[in-house]
C-alpha cells in the first residue's frame, strides 16, 4: 500500500505524515536547538507543540535561524500548536494564538488545536487548584473558544484548526456550529490503543486523525517496569525483523497505512532519522491484521484530576 508523505485536510492545506512530537522532550534551550535542525536535516517538516509543552519559544529560535540561513524556508514547515485548558474564553484563546505566533517567530501557525474540551479557570498556573487542592474549573463551552479559532482563520493567523482529546458527541457539537469545519483530530492511538470508533468515525466526516502516543509512549516517566512495551512486544518485533526496520518503524508504519498522522517523540538523532524513515516499504494485509489484535484499549493519557469536568471526553 503507497503511503503519501503528506495528507489533504478539509481546509485545502496539506499535512505531513509524520511529525515531530515535543512534549517533555526538552529540557533547555540547547537541546532544542540541536534536536530541531537534527530533525529536519533528517527530514521532518511537521512539527507538534503546545503551549503548555513550553517548547514553543526554543521551535521559534531553532526554526528563525535555519530559516535564515537559507536551510529551509518557512512554507515547507508545517507547525501545529495548541490553545491551553486556562485560555478557553475567547479573548484569551485568540491572545493565546497571538503569542504562539510571537514565540515561535511565524506569521502564521498551519495547525491550531483546541488541547482538551475541558474549561479551567484562567490563570498563569497551567492547572490552577483551589486550597482543597481541586481542580479550578470555568464554565466555558468549547464551542465559544472554536469560534474565536475561526476568526484567527478568517484574520489569517493561522491555516487550519482542529481538536485533541474530544470525544464524538464533543466533536459534533463543534460541527454542527462551525463555520469552519475541524480539519484535524489529535488523539491518543496506537497499536494498543486503537480508538477504531472514533477514528472511522472522523474519516466518514473528512477529519484528518492524527496520533500522539504512537509508540504507548515507552519513555513516559510514569511507566512502571510490568507495564506493556509496544516495541517490544513480540508480533511487532516480529514483523519488524521480517521487514529489517525497527519495532518502532513498525509500529509508524501500521498507523501511517490507516491513513492517519503519527507523532512520534525523539531526540536522538538515530531515532529521529529512522522515524521518518517509513516510507520504503510495505505492511501485508495479514500483517495488519495482527497488528490490529494487539489492542487493548491501553490509555496512558488519562488527565486523572481532570474527571470531575462535565466536559471531560473518556
Amino acid at each position: 500500500m503507497e503511503v503519501s508523505q503528506s495528507i489533504k485536510l478539509n481546509s485545502g492545506h496539506e499535512m505531513p505524515t509524520i511529525g515531530l512530537g515535543t512534549y517533555t522532550m526538552f529540557k533547555d534551550q540547547a537541546d532544542m536547538l540541536t534536536v530541531i535542525p537534527a530533525a529536519i536535516d533528517a527530514g521532518h517538516r511537521h512539527i507538534d507543540t503546545a503551549t503548555v509543552y513550553g517548547t514553543e519559544t526554543f521551535i521559534g529560535e531553532a526554526l528563525e535561524q535555519m530559516i535564515s540561513s537559507g536551510k529551509i524556508r518557512r512554507e515547507e514547515i508545517f507547525i501545529t500548536c495548541k490553545v491551553w485548558n486556562t485560555c478557553h474564553q475567547p479573548d484569551r484563546a485568540k491572545a493565546s494564538v497571538e503569542q504562539s505566533l510571537k514565540d515561535l517567530k511565524t506569521e502564521y501557525i498551519d495547525m491550531v488545536l483546541i488541547h482538551w474540551p475541558m474549561a479551567y479557570a484562567a490563570s498563569d498556573e497551567l492547572v490552577p487548584k483551589d486550597e482543597n487542592g481541586d481542580v479550578m474549573y470555568a464554565d466555558i463551552d468549547y464551542v465559544d473558544t472554536w469560534k474565536a479559532l475561526e476568526e484567527c482563520v478568517e484574520e489569517g493567523q493561522v491555516k487550519s484548526i482542529g481538536l485533541s482529546n474530544f470525544n464524538i458527541e464533543q466533536i459534533t457539537r463543534v460541527c454542527d456550529s462551525a463555520k469552519i469545519q475541524p480539519s484535524n483530530l489529535q488523539v491518543e492511538l496506537n497499536a494498543y490503543l486503537s480508538n477504531k470508533k472514533l477514528a472511522d468515525w472522523c474519516e466518514e466526516k473528512g477529519i484528518v486523525v492524527s496520533c500522539y502516543a504512537p509508540l504507548s509512549s515507552p519513555g513516559r516517566f510514569w511507566k512502571e517496569s510490568a507495564d506493556l512495551n509496544l516495541i517490544e512486544d513480540e508480533v511487532v518485533v516480529k514483523i519488524a525483523e521480517i521487514h529489517k526496520k525497527t519495532a518502532a518503524q513498525v509500529a509508524l508504519r501500521f498507523l501511517l497505512q490507516k491513513g492517519y498522522v503519527a507523532l512520534p517523540k525523539s531526540a536522538n538523532p538515530k531515532r529521529l532519522a529512522e522515524n521518518i524513515d517509513v516510507y520504503d516499504f510495505n505492511l501485508s494485509v495479514d500483517e495488519m491484521a495482527e497488528l490490529d489484535s494487539l489492542n487493548k484499549d491501553l490509555r496512558v493519557y488519562c488527565e486523572d484530576y481532570a474527571k470531575s469536568s462535565p466536559y471531560y471526553p473518556f
